[in-house]
């Protein structure tokens, strides 16, 4: 027979009640902020991951047009050849500058990052 856990209800002082209740109106007074602040760096880190998946899809049409496999960008970078591949086609795949530099190295190309004005 499976033992089954003991439930603790943990009574509360009307002190800490009084204290857990203003956190929460504070919170929920908040709340709007916290929500759109939270969707501003969603919106900022997706732009950035597009950008970064986006330097791939280049990088691997410059692989393909050398003629360059998988097998000899392995070589080249010092990476397996499954991380190169999920480089290369994994959306969820997250590379650092660092990652992209040394494919583009491999490539014989030198990785640039530059700064541009938003558009409105």
């Amino acid at each position: 027979m499976a033992k089954s856990a003991k439930r603790v209800k943990r009574v509360l002082s009307a002190a800490a009640r009084r204290k857990y209740s203003d956190i929460r109106h504070q919170l929920n007074g908040e709340r709007d902020e916290i929500l759109a602040e939270a969707r501003r760096r969603k919106r900022v880190r997706d732009t950035l991951t597009a950008d970064l998946h986006q330097a791939f899809r280049i990088l691997k049409k410059e692989r393909i047009a050398q003629g360059l496999s998988l097998a000899e960008m392995r070589d080249r970078t010092g990476m397996s050849r499954s991380a190169l591949s999920r480089l290369e086609n994994d959306d969820t795949a997250n590379p650092t500058i660092e990652t992209l530099s040394r494919y583009a190295e491999a490539l014989g190309k030198e990785l640039a990052i530059t700064l541009t004005d938003k558009a409105s």
